[in-house]
Parts: C-alpha cells; structure tokens; sequence
C-alpha cells in the first residue's frame, strides 16, 4: 500500500514538473508565430520557406549523429552564405536554436546537411512591433542592425508609472538595447541605453493615454515587459507659502512626468519633545527614468530652528532612498519644507514619510 502511494505521488509529481516546464516552454514563445517543420529525407538537403519580416527562429536535431544548417537567400542545394552570417550544428541527440533576422517577405531557403536522413526542423518566426498588456513578457525584433526602431504599444488607463524592462533573448550573444518612449507621435521620455542582457528595468511616470515603445537593438530578439502601475498622488504646492502639510505616519506619493518643469513643495512641522534623545526620521524614496548620470529628482530640505535661519539640504535621487534624522529640542518645535523637482528630463515617481 505504502509503495503505491509512493509510485502515485511520483507520477503526479512528473507530471507537474512537465506541466511546468510546458508553460514555460509556450510563455517563452508566446509571441512566435509556427512557420514550418518536417523531416529531412536525404543526408543533404534544401527547403523553400516562405517567410515575412522579422525575426526567424530555426530549430534543427538529429537523434542518431549531427546536422548542419544555415538559412539562404538561394536555392543552390550546397553550402552558401547564411542570412545575416547565422548557422548551426547540432550534435548527436541535440536540439540547436539559431535566430535570424529577416528583413523582407520572400521565399528563403533552409540548408541542412548531415550524416543520416531524418534530421529535423522547426521554424517560427517573431514579428517585430505590436501591442503590449501590462505585465505580459513578449518576444521582440528590430532587425539586431542597433538603427531599426520598432514600436510595441501600450494603453495607460489612469496616472502611475511605467516600469519598462528589455531583456536580450537571442541565441548568439547578449545584445543591448535603447528604448525611447512616444504619446501623440511626439517623444514623451528621451533614448535610454538598456545595458547587455540584464534585465535593466526604467520607471516612467505617465498620465492617461496611449504610449509607443520604441526600441532599437542589437540582439535578433529581446523580451519587453511593459507594467502600469496606479500612483494615488498627494496634492503638492507650487510655492513654499502653499506647501502642503505632511501629516505625521501619513506617506505622500507623487510622480513627475518630462512635461513638469515646476517645483513641488510639502511642509512637516516636527513637535516638540521632551526628550531630545528621541529623533524624528523623514524618508523619502525615489524611482525614475535612467537618461543620464546628471539626471535623478532632486530633494531640497529646509529645516528651520525657532528664532534661527533656515538649514538648507540637498539630496539627489536616482531608484534609490534617503533617510535623515532631525534632533527635536526639548519643548521646541521645527518645522521643515521639501522641495521637489525634477532634473535633466527625469520622470518617475517618489514619496515623503516621517514618523
């Protein structure tokens, strides 16, 4: 009894884990589209493939030794000139990826040459551009030319941010990538370089709308995950004399889009204490775009001491968070005011929080 509970578990277990690596295997090519596939009947042979433009993605095994192939421009049966240099080999019982980009529709050729018949293929194909949903991965292509510019769509359905990440997945070598984002055909975020195979990740701020993701890259293929996010703003001042007071324990959310240029003002009156040993502590947080090292959302603190002249502290901000301590005298109060603004097109999102 014992041991056929232990054989059902472990079957149920097997076929879990292959469920898994099933959903997997589909959500990593949720964008590809099935092209062709077949076997080959002689040892060295040639496949008229009909493809449009993107990026192809060819997969080719042989269980009993290896199998050569190469995509062509021409029909000639024989070793030529791969598209964009691309080839495979794949070893005895081994299944070999290669990804070519393909930049016009037309009839291409694959070339597959072994030591045995029945090797076989499959061939998808990414398109490159499309719409995005908040959150999903999808595969991409710009051609791996680095100038190409190819845009994935996105609707925005209230203020937030846009946490934007492109990640190579091409079967070469880890590629790079730029981003630029657009709303109403005009550039909405200037050109960000997302760095080789990291999965480096950009904060957005956004209002409501229809936003284009353009990317240029260097890699045949790349996953875009595009995430809304909904920012429950705090009304600021535009002023100091209207700063907008910070409650005690009570976070304030704000973001600023490239269209802000003005500065935003809050104001935290810190009580007095009767024993100074206790500190009050203001954090405050901040998540943006990465346009350059001179960017980031600047913090301006002004801290002001009954019957003396204001302190003044700068803080700039790039993803990351600062925290400072204010002594609070015995039975006298300190009132402070934060400034906030943005710097070299920086957009994004950031909080104020004391306690």
């Amino acid at each position: 009894m014992e041991k056929r509970f232990l054989r059902s578990a472990m079957t149920i277990s097997c076929v879990c884990i292959f469920l898994v690596l099933m959903c997997a295997f589909f959500v990593e090519d949720a964008h590809a589209a099935f092209v062709a596939k077949g076997v080959t009947t002689r040892k060295e042979q040639t496949v008229a493939i009909k493809l449009s433009a993107g990026t192809c993605v060819i997969r080719i095994k042989d269980a009993d030794s290896w199998v050569f192939g190469q995509l062509q421009t021409t029909g000639d049966n024989k070793l030529g000139t791969p598209v964009a240099g691309e080839t495979a080999l794949a070893n005895l019982g081994q299944q070999k990826a290669f990804s070519v980009p393909v930049r016009k529709t037309g009839t291409y050729y694959l070339y597959l040459h072994g030591t045995n018949k029945g090797a076989e293929y499959y061939i998808d194909q990414v398109a490159p551009g499309g719409k995005l949903r908040s959150g999903v991965p999808r595969l991409g292509t710009s051609f791996a030319d680095n100038r190409t510019v190819k845009f994935y769509r996105i609707k925005v359905p209230e203020a937030g941010i846009l946490k934007v990440s492109v990640k190579d997945a091409s079967y070469r070598y880890p590629g790079y990538s730029k981003i630029q984002i657009r709303k109403d055909k005009k550039v909405y975020s200037a050109e960000e370089h997302l760095l080789k195979g990291l999965g480096y990740r950009t904060t957005i701020a956004v209002k409501k709308g229809v936003y284009k993701i353009g990317v240029r890259s260097s890699s045949e293929l790349y996953k875009i995950t595009a995430t809304f996010k909904k920012v429950k703003r705090t009304r600021a001042g535009s002023t100091k004399k209207e700063a907008t007071p910070i409650a005690r324990k009570v976070k304030v959310r704000n973001i600023l889009t490239p269209a802000v240029s003005e500065s935003r003002w809050y104001k935290i009156v810190i009580p007095a204490k009767t024993d100074k040993r206790k500190k009050a502590k203001i954090t405050i947080k901040a998540s943006n775009n990465n346009t350059n090292i001179r960017g980031g959302i600047r913090f301006t603190l002004y801290s002001r001491k009954p019957g003396k002249k204001s302190v003044k502290k700068v803080y700039t901000l790039n993803n990351s968070s600062a925290l400072k301590k204010y002594v609070a005298l015995k039975n006298k109060e300190r009132t402070v005011y934060v400034k906030v603004r943005a710097l070299k097109q920086t957009t994004g999102v950031f909080s104020i929080y004391w306690k």
